[in-house]
C-alpha cells in the first residue's frame, strides 16, 4: 500500500466515523460556506455555470446545494453523468429533472442539455476523500474526476473541494497529472489553496 492509499484509507475511516447528525450539520455549514463565497465573488462568478457532484452517503451532502442553486437566477446548474469507461459529462438540471442510478450507484440526470466547456467557463464543486492545504486531493481512486479535470481544467474558473474538516491530511504526494483545487470549504473554515 503506497502513501496515497494509506492516507485515503485513514481519511475515509475518519469520514465514516462521523455521526449522521454531525454530518448533516456540517454539510449545511459547508453548503452555506460555498453559497457565501459565490455571493462575495459575484462580480467574477455571477453567471458562471455550477458543476455540482451528487454525494455518496458519507460525503458532504450536496442535496441542499442543488436545491439552493436551482433558484439562483441566471445561473445554470449541472450534474455529472459517469460512463462505464470512467469518463464523465455534465447535464443541466432543473426542478423537472428526472434522475436514475448511474454506473457507480450515484443518482444522475436522465436528460438535460450538456455543458459545453467552450460555451462558458464553470465553477466546479468537487468531491474528495482527503485534502491538504496546498489543494491536493484524494478521490476514491477510480480517477473519473482526475481524468475529466485534466481535460477540462482550462474551462474551470474555480475548483472548490467540499470536505469535512476531519478529512484533512498531511501533505499528499502530488503526481504530474494531479490538479490542485483552488479552495477547500469545510464546516470550520475556507482554505484558500491558490490565488483567486
Amino acid at each position: 500500500m503506497n502513501n496515497k492509499d494509506q492516507l485515503r484509507q485513514q481519511a475515509l475511516a475518519r469520514r465514516r466515523a462521523m455521526p449522521e447528525q454531525m454530518r448533516q450539520n456540517a454539510s449545511a455549514r459547508i453548503v452555506q460556506g460555498l453559497l457565501d463565497y459565490l455571493a462575495e465573488h459575484d462580480s467574477r462568478l455571477s453567471d458562471s455555470p455550477l458543476l455540482i457532484y451528487r454525494s455518496l452517503s458519507d460525503e458532504v451532502d450536496t442535496t441542499q446545494l442543488f436545491e439552493a442553486c436551482a433558484g439562483l437566477a441566471g445561473r445554470d446548474v449541472y450534474a455529472p453523468v459517469t460512463h462505464h469507461a470512467g469518463h464523465m459529462h455534465w447535464q443541466r438540471i432543473d426542478a423537472q429533472t428526472r434522475w436514475q442510478r448511474g454506473s457507480f450507484g450515484i443518482m444522475e440526470p436522465v436528460d438535460g442539455e450538456p455543458w459545453s466547456p467552450a460555451d462558458k467557463p464553470a465553477v466546479l464543486a468537487c468531491p474528495l476523500v482527503g485534502f491538504d492545504r496546498s489543494g491536493n486531493r484524494l478521490g476514491l481512486g477510480k480517477g473519473c474526476f482526475d481524468r475529466w479535470l485534466g481535460e477540462a481544467k482550462n474551462h474551470i474558473l474555480l475548483s472548490v473541494g467540499l470536505a469535512f474538516a476531519c478529512q484533512e491530511c498531511p501533505p499528499i504526494p502530488a503526481e504530474n497529472h494531479d490538479i490542485p483545487l483552488d479552495i477547500i470549504i469545510t464546516e470550520e473554515e475556507n482554505i484558500a489553496c491558490r490565488n483567486y
